[in-house]
C-alpha cells in the first residue's frame, strides 16, 4: 500500500504484529499518518504522526488497545528507548522519561511465567538534574538503570529504585581521560563508554568510577549492550563480548572473549532485551520483525531524512572510525585516523605519507614525539570538522594547537586559535599569553596587552 511522502508505508508498518491488519478503524487512521515507529514487542509499539501526536498500541486480551499520550505530543520526538521504562529524545535534545509497570502471569496448564509490560505506568515527564538545559545525543538503558551523552561531551547516569528515580548526574570528564565520549551502553551489572581514540571504560553498578579497560590492541569503533553482555567491535574487524562470571562477586569485572575468531565483523547491533548479537545483514528492519518483534532503531519516513553533506560526512567518519587504517600512538594513547583524509586536508599529513617521510613508509601506526595528546587530537578534530573542539576558557590547550598549526603550517587552524584566544583574554590568562605569544608566532598579543 503506498503511502504519501513523508510517512511511513503501510506495507512497512505491516511486518510488525503490533501494526497488522486488526488495529481497526483508529489505528488505520493513525498509521496512514505515521512519520515515527517504534516497537518494542508484539504487543506494544509506539506512533508518531505527521501533526506530532503520538500514540500507544498495546495488544492485550481484548484486542489492540490504542491509547493517546498527551505529554509526548507537541515534543518532536525524534527517537525512542523503551524496555522496563521508556525515553524519548527529541528534536531540540530534551529527554522525557516515563515506566512501564511489569507484572506476571502464571498458566497454570503450563507451569510457565510470563513477564507483560503495562505501557506508561507514570506519565513521561522532561528529565531534569544534571540534564537540565542540556541536549541529549544518545541514551543507553537497561532494567534500573539509564544513561544520557550530550553534544556536549558529558555523561549523565540515574537508577530507579522501584518507582521512585534518582536524579540525573554528571560524571567528569577527568574519569574518561579528558577524551570525548562517542557512545555509550550498560547492562543490568555494568556501564560502559567508548571515547574518540577507541578506548573503553566501565564501571559497575554500586562504582562512581570508570575504569579504562584494554581488550585489544586495535581501537575499538562500536559498543553495544544486551542485558548482560557488553560487545565491542574494533576497527580491524574483531567482535569481543564481555560478561560477569556473577553479579555477588566481590570484584565483578567483565570477562572478555573473541567472536568467531576468524571472522571479520562490519557492525553489530542487538536486541537489547535478548543476548543475540546481528552482524552483516541487508535488512534489519526484516530481520528484527521476524526473529524478534521489535525495531532495531525507531523507524522513519524515508522522505523524512535531511540529506547529507560532505562536511557532515567526513565529521561522521571521525565518530564512528569507520574503515581508518592509520593509527597514531601520542603518549603512549592511540588515535586513529583515515589517510585519504588526512592527506587531502593537511599538506603536513600528504608529505608525512609520501615517500618524503622515508620512516613512515608502509607503516599503519605512526608514533609522535614531543606532542600532548589532547593537542594532536584537536589537531585531527579540526581536519575532519573545520572547528577548534577547546572551549575559550581552556587557553593553554587552545594555544598548543596554534603552537601545532604554526609547525604544520596550517594557517587557517593558527589563525581560528588566535581569535579565540583574543577574544577570551582575561586577568587569568594575559600573563600567560604575553609570555607565550612569539613562541608560536602570535605577535598581535603583545599590541593588545602593550
Amino acid at each position: 500500500m503506498a503511502s504519501p511522502p513523508g510517512f511511513i508505508s503501510r506495507d512497512k508498518l505491516k511486518i510488525w504484529e503490533i501494526f497488522r491488519d486488526d488495529v481497526g478503524p483508529e489505528g488505520e487512521e493513525i498509521l496512514k499518518t505515521a512519520k515515527l515507529a517504534h516497537v518494542v514487542n508484539n504487543k506494544h509499539g509506539l506512533v508518531v504522526t505527521m501533526t506530532d501526536e503520538t500514540y500507544s498500541f498495546f495488544r492485550g486480551e481484548e484486542g489492540c488497545k490504542i491509547t493517546k499520550i498527551p505529554n509526548l505530543c507537541g515534543i518532536k520526538a525524534k527517537e525512542f528507548v523503551v524496555a522496563f521504562r521508556g525515553l524519548a529524545i527529541t528534536e531540540d535534545g530534551s529527554l522525557y522519561s516515563w515506566t512501564n509497570g511489569q507484572f506476571l502471569i502464571h498458566h497454570k496448564d503450563k507451569g510457565l511465567d510470563t513477564l507483560h509490560l503495562k505501557p506508561f505506568d507514570t506519565a513521561p515527564h522532561l528529565l531534569g538534574g544534571s540534564l537540565a538545559g542540556k541536549k541529549v545525543q544518545q541514551v543507553a538503558l537497561a532494567e534500573e538503570r539509564a544513561m544520557a551523552l550530550t553534544v556536549d561531551g558529558d555523561v549523565h547516569r540515574w537508577v530507579r529504585n522501584g518507582k521512585t528515580t534518582s536524579e540525573p548526574m554528571v560524571i567528569p570528564r577527568e574519569h574518561f581521560d579528558y577524551q570525548e565520549v562517542l557512545s555509550l551502553a550498560c547492562t543490568n551489572y555494568i556501564y560502559a563508554a567508548l571515547t574518540s581514540n577507541g578506548e573503553l571504560f566501565h564501571w559497575e553498578l554500586d562504582k562512581e568510577l570508570p575504569q579504562k579497560e584494554v581488550i585489544d590492541t586495535a581501537p575499538l569503533k562500536k559498543i553495544i549492550a544486551s542485558w548482560s553482555i557488553i560487545f565491542a567491535l574494533t576497527v580491524e574487524g574483531t567482535l569481543y563480548t564481555g560478561r560477569f562470571h556473577d553479579k555477588i562477586s566481590i570484584e565483578p569485572k567483565p570477562m572478555w572473549v573473541v567472536v568467531m575468531e576468524h571472522v571479520k565483523f562490519h557492525d553489530i547491533t542487538t536486541f537489547g532485551s535478548d543476548n543475540v548479537v546481528v552482524v552483516d545483514v541487508t535488512s534489519l528492519d526484516d530481520l528484527f520483525a521476524q526473529i524478534g518483534e521489535t525495531t532495531w532503531r525507531t523507524i522513519r519516513a524515508e522522505s523524512d531524512a535531511e540529506p547529507g553533506t560532505v562536511g557532515g560526512d567526513i565529521g561522521s567518519l571521525w565518530a564512528s572510525k569507520e574503515n581508518v587504517d592509520i593509527t597514531f600512538s601520542v603518549e603512549g594513547k592511540p588515535i586513529s585516523a583515515h589517510k585519504l583524509i588526512l592527506t587531502t586536508r593537511s599538506d603536513y599529513f600528504a608529505r608525512m605519507f609520501s615517500n618524503e617521510w622515508k620512516e613512515t613508509a608502509g607503516s599503519s601506526r605512526i608514533e609522535i614525539k614531543y606532542t600532548k595528546y589532547t593537542v594532536f587530537e584537536a589537531l585531527l578534530f579540526y581536519i575532519y570538522h573545520n572547528k577548534v573542539k577547546f572551549a575559550g576558557d581552556e587557553y593553554e590547550d587552545i594555544f598548543g594547537l596554534m603552537m601545532l598549526a604554526d609547525a604544520h603550517c596550517a594557517v587557517k587552524i593558527r589563525q581560528e586559535c588566535e581569535q579565540i584566544l583574543m577574544e577570551n583574554i582575561s586577568a587569568e590568562n594575559a600573563i600567560f599569553l604575553v609570555r607565550n605569544a612569539a613562541s608560536a608566532n602570535a605577535l598581535v598579543f603583545f599590541s593588545i596587552n602593550s
